[in-house]
């Protein structure tokens, strides 16, 4: 019996034999009985499914025989790494290590605090029992809890998963990209991300963001292996692609149409290919049914709390730029910019170069293509479909795939360039473009270590101007890091009545916020009022675009 079988059956054990009000009371307490034992029974149905799926990828996989894999042309078969690619990946990721861990307490943002207070500080039973925010990233939080465990409670342990998921995502894109491009490309990609301004940003924020990168590479390489095996080989890269896809949905449920995009490509080559495949058609569908299969345990416990939090609509009744696709453009060009030397101008370089990059994988294969690029536009069709806020953070799982088309756009250009007369330097000039490239993505880094947002500058600033009969107003978001990180637990203010009230017992009043967007939209009475009557005393930045944190003073101080 194979090690799948033997798995296969300890879950249908577990499925069958799990007792459902100990679980429960062991997971959620006596006070939560009742709501968590609905979802031990959901959990004893999804090992079952978990267990009836393995063990058909067992039988059903084939094996033996040579068939015409599903995409012909356009895919590699990595070959066994020789001892230059080893020691280059494994400096990379020492180098990777190294960048991510440096100063990774500093300046902690409004989500991480969330995240920190309201999930991995909780026991891991309450953590998994519960999804009542969309800031709950179910695998990170559990990963951040484990972390604070081992580590001590501190911004540096809620955030070394993230670091370490962030090395990883880079191997896992060297992985990824031998299935598509040259073993030269492929290195340079992962180069390009160990360097890269916005991957070190993402691998300093405790969100789920860089595991998301990391088990979509992984899941889709896999894919990309069930499309090019000529040979079938069995079981074991069906049960991969399942396991990753479903860390993937369970760190971030975005994952769900990178999902829904492999089974998208799957289907139109069926009616591209159809019979002419053999049998080679049908294990990307197991996979399929694997990845859901194991997501759905991932979020048995929480399964009814999940659905009401993820569809619900962001700020419902208010208007934020946040949900206009014009602001997504306008912000995207911003938030690259600012890792980038040059800026703007860079950018719009980079962009040309995609377009190059694009159309040489184009060239090599319409599949190969869809595959970098359908996640992304169903992610941005459903978000735009749901209401939901339109964060450039939420493209984040296909920043990998971004990098191989600038990488593969560089090498086109140097190319195009060659065949005017230096086709004898064509790879010379490449690499050393190419190296050039991150060296100057390199050069950027320092930008990544400040303070995402910047509540120590606000704080200090504020202590030192605070008058002894003065009164402090924190509004909205700036409430929760002031007590998570200070203990300051100034007065607060949900409505324009209550904050005229605490004026009218002060000689001056101070206020506090952050992140003009969501109080304009969220408060709009407060910020009219805030305009009319208080004087701005300090603005202080931070990483995060939009992020920054105001001190604003009543009266208004004189020049």
């Amino acid at each position: 019996m194979s090690r799948a079988s033997q798995f296969a059956l300890l879950l249908l054990a577990l499925g069958l034999l799990l007792p459902v009000e100990a679980t429960a009371e062991w997971l959620g307490g006596a006070e939560r009985l009742a709501q968590v034992a609905g979802g031990v029974w959901i959990l004893k149905g999804a090992l079952v499914l978990d267990a009836l799926l393995i063990a058909a990828a067992v039988r059903l996989a084939p094996r033996g025989g040579t068939f015409e894999a599903l995409v012909p042309s356009g895919l590699r078969e990595p070959r066994p790494g020789g001892a230059s690619a080893t020691w280059g990946v494994g400096g990379l990721l020492v180098l990777a290590t190294a960048l991510r861990l440096h100063a990774l307490e500093v300046g902690p943002w409004y989500d991480e605090i969330d995240t920190w207070v309201h999930y991995a500080r909780r026991p891991l039973g309450e953590i998994l029992t519960t999804f009542d925010s969309q800031n709950q990233h179910l695998l990170y939080s559990v990963s951040a809890r484990l972390s604070i465990l081992l580590l001590g409670d501190g911004v540096f342990a809620l955030r070394f998963p993230a670091a370490v998921f962030g090395v990883l995502s880079v191997a896992a894109l060297w992985v990824f990209a031998r299935r598509i491009t040259t073993e030269r490309e492929a290195l340079f990609a992962a180069l390009l991300l160990t360097v890269s301004y916005h991957h070190v940003w993402f691998s300093q924020d405790a969100r789920g963001y860089t595991g998301l990168l990391l088990f979509t590479l992984l899941g889709s390489a896999a894919f990309l292996g069930l499309l090019a095996q000529r040979e079938p080989d069995g079981h074991a890269r069906l049960i991969a692609y399942g396991l990753c896809m479903a860390l993937a949905v369970a760190i971030h449920a975005t994952a769900v149409l990178a999902v829904a995009a492999h089974a998208l490509i799957w289907l139109g080559l069926l009616a591209v290919r159809g019979r002419r495949a053999g049998p080679n058609r049908w294990p990307p569908l197991l996979g399929f049914l694997l990845a859901g299969a194991f997501a759905l345990t991932a979020y048995a416990l929480v399964l009814p709390q999940f659905l009401q939090t993820l569809l619900a609509p962001s700020m419902p009744g208010a208007e934020t730029a946040w949900k206009n696709p014009l602001w997504l453009v306008s912000e995207t060009v911003t938030v690259l910019a600012q890792g980038l030397p040059g800026r703007r101008m860079t950018l719009f370089l980079g962009l040309l170069v995609g377009l190059l990059g694009l159309a040489s994988y184009a060239r090599q294969s319409a599949w190969v293509l869809a595959s970098l690029l359908l996640g992304a536009l169903l992610t941005g069709a459903a978000m735009l479909a749901t209401g939901h806020n339109l964060w450039p953070r939420l493209f984040f799982s296909s920043a990998g795939f971004f990098v191989l088309i600038g990488i593969r756009g560089f090498a086109t250009w140097i190319g195009l360039t060659a065949r005017a007369g230096l086709q004898g330097l064509q790879s010379g000039l490449v690499t050393l473009v190419l190296t050039l490239v991150c060296l100057t993505s390199a050069a950027t880094l320092p930008l990544a270590y400040a303070p995402k947002q910047d509540f120590a500058g606000a704080r200090d600033h504020l202590l030192g101007a605070l008058g002894p009969a003065d009164g402090v107003v924190a509004l909205d978001m700036a409430c929760l890091p002031f007590e998570a990180l200070y203990g300051f637990r100034w007065e607060t203010a949900d409505n324009l009545p209550d904050l005229v009230a605490i004026e009218r017992i002060h000689s001056r009043t101070w206020v506090i916020y952050t992140t003009p967007t969501r109080l304009r939209a969220a408060l709009p009475d407060v910020w009219e009022h805030l305009e009319r009557e208080y004087g701005v005393s300090g603005t202080f930045w931070g990483t995060v675009h939009g992020g920054e944190v105001v001190v604003m003073v009543r009266p208004p101080p004189t020049d």
